[in-house]
C-alpha cells in the first residue's frame, strides 16, 4: 500500500521505472518536495503523524522502510 501511495502521489519518483518495496527512493529521484508529498500522503492514509525524529532520509529510504515506521506509529 505504501508503494501505491508513492506511485500515486509522487509519480516523478517512479517515472520510467518499476519500483519495488526495497527500491531506494532517493536514488529513484525523490527530492525534498516529493518527500514532503509522500509524508503527507502516508500520514493521511494511515492516520498517523511522524514525529520530527522520524523525518529522516533513512525512514523514507524505501516503501518497506516507510511501512516499518508506520507499523511502529500505530502500535
Amino acid at each position: 500500500m505504501v508503494l501505491e501511495l508513492i506511485q500515486d502521489h509522487a509519480p516523478d519518483i517512479s517515472a520510467g521505472r518499476t519500483l519495488s518495496a526495497e527500491t531506494d527512493l532517493w536514488e529513484a529521484g525523490m527530492d525534498s518536495l516529493s518527500s514532503v508529498t509522500v509524508v503527507v500522503a502516508v500520514e493521511e492514509e494511515y492516520d498517523v503523524e511522524f514525529p520530527d525524529e522520524m523525518l529522516t532520509r533513512e525512514v523514507f529510504s524505501s516503501a518497506a522502510a516507510i511501512a516499518t515506521a508506520v507499523r511502529v506509529l500505530i502500535r
